[in-house]
């Protein structure tokens, strides 16, 4: 049989952590497809790819033909917010503070008042999209779709905020005819991340309530649609080679300790805040020794900040295992964090370990939250900040409270909210005292997010695709 050869373009970490995973690229094969990657430039100058299978997604063209025509901005910047929810009038207020004390009285009054005004009208999304493609056409990657005999594109989003690059591979594949097919990487991504840029063949979602909000909030047609599940967290039905016991000793924590993870994000503040808990009052936390576990954000912002060195020494010196999810190292080394994006080694990583051994885990309303709820992990988000002097808003725990995936029902029921430190210790005495505290709540609420955890996510978006071909 003669193999469908697909392209897919990489960008960020979790469209590689999805699309180049082992389980994935093993279903493509034996489903008949040849994957050729396109990866992001800070992915492809790392390591030596094979040059028949890799190619360098030509970011920088993309990049530079955006901040070259103004109009091209305007109409991106609108289509981000022409999806109306508390997140995007969030973000829409984010970018007025920004430009404060930047832009013209008159040039700010003019923008707030175009976008306030046209953000609501009716299929402006589908115009904006529409003139995008008209007039900034961008063809960097046609003569390798056509030299490689490339049969199909599969792109991670639709083309909406953050996924600008993609969208611009998946239009140059539909100009000369190839079909291109798109999956969600992020249960925030219809909501939070604008207008498509594009209509794929078949766009790929996780679960009833995405397709939904897809139809309502994107007019998205039902009939390119399927439900899929998400990809990356097949990995998270299967089992784990090493048992709790080997894995935390392996570590060189205590098994028979409880272990508290805590999964931080680029607010550094929020770090000196859990040392402070969890180091200088640690008798309040629980009443026997435990292991704790600081998984910091693998950003620059956070880890390219002197006070994290600073807070890396601290923790360590209390006792506490730093989880380098891909680590900067004093030479800017980003190749250990790019490797674990791409999932080189065939063995589970080290979250997937934490989110199935801890006890609970401590964070910040981010994504990890999601994934905590589908290994059953207990979760505590923290609500309220302890210093917020002097922070732009959007790092703050108020602004992450107010976003529309963060306020639906069965998030914040699967989960404790602590409004302040007492909270936050009593949550921890519940879970420590009981793991299966809010058990069912956590399954619902994963199942509502990613439909049928059945690790069959990557079967079902590889049919879909053979199926529209």
């Amino acid at each position: 049989m003669t193999e469908i050869k697909i392209a897919i373009p990489l960008h960020g970490k979790m469209a590689a952590r999805a699309f180049h995973q082992p389980s994935f690229r093993r279903r493509l094969t034996e489903s008949g497809f040849a994957p050729l990657y396109f990866l992001s430039p800070v992915y492809f100058r790392a390591f030596d790819f094979d040059p028949e299978k890799y190619f360098e997604l030509q970011v920088e063209s993309y990049d530079a033909q955006y901040e070259k025509h103004f109009l091209l901005q305007q109409l991106r910047m609108l289509r981000r917010f022409v999806v109306v929810t508390e997140t995007t009038d969030m973000r829409f207020r984010e970018v007025i503070e920004s430009k404060l004390f930047d832009a013209t009285l008159f040039g700010m009054s003019a923008q707030m008042t175009f976008v306030g005004a046209t953000r609501r009208l009716p299929a402006m999304g589908r115009l904006l999209a529409e003139l995008e493609t008209r007039l900034y056409p961008t063809h960097e990657h046609e003569k390798q779709f056509k030299e490689r005999n490339v049969s199909c594109v599969l792109t991670p989003g639709m083309g909406n905020y953050g996924f600008w690059n993609e969208g611009a591979f998946a239009r140059e594949a539909q100009r000369i005819g190839l079909p291109t097919f798109a999956a969600i990487t992020n249960y925030d991504n219809i909501v939070n991340m604008g207008y498509r840029g594009f209509t794929p063949t078949c766009l790929a979602v996780w679960s009833e309530q995405m397709a939904d909000e897809a139809m309502k909030l994107h007019r998205y047609p039902a009939a390119k649609l399927e439900i899929t599940g998400p990809v990356q967290y097949d990995r998270f039905m299967t089992p784990l080679p090493q048992s709790r016991e080997e894995f935390l000793r392996s570590l060189n924590l205590d098994p028979l300790k409880k272990t508290i993870l805590f999964a931080g994000g680029v607010n550094i503040n929020h770090y000196f805040d859990i040392y402070r808990a969890f180091v200088e009052q640690k008798q309040r936390v629980w009443r026997e020794p435990f292991n704790l576990i600081v998984r910091p954000y693998p950003h620059p912002k956070l880890t390219n900040a002197p006070a994290w060195t600073v807070l890396q020494n601290l923790f360590q010196q209390a006792g506490a295992y730093i989880s380098n999810s891909g680590a900067v190292d004093a030479n800017a080394d980003r190749s250990a964090e790019f490797r674990v994006d791409l999932a080189f080694d065939e063995t589970p990583d080290e979250l997937n370990y934490l989110l199935r051994y801890s006890d609970v885990m401590v964070n910040y309303f981010s994504t990890i939250g999601l994934e905590a709820a589908i290994c059953d992990l207990p979760t505590i988000h923290v609500g309220f900040d302890s210093y917020a002097f002097g922070l732009r808003f959007s790092v703050t725990t108020s602004f992450l409270q107010r976003q529309t995936h963060n306020r639906r029902p069965l998030r914040l029921a699967a989960a404790r909210v602590a409004k302040n430190e007492k909270e936050l210790f009593d949550a921890l005495n519940a879970y420590l005292g009981d793991r299966t505290l809010d058990s069912e709540a956590r399954r619902r609420y994963a199942e509502s997010e990613c439909g049928a955890l059945d690790g069959q996510a990557a079967v079902r978006l590889t049919n879909m695709i053979q199926s529209r071909l």
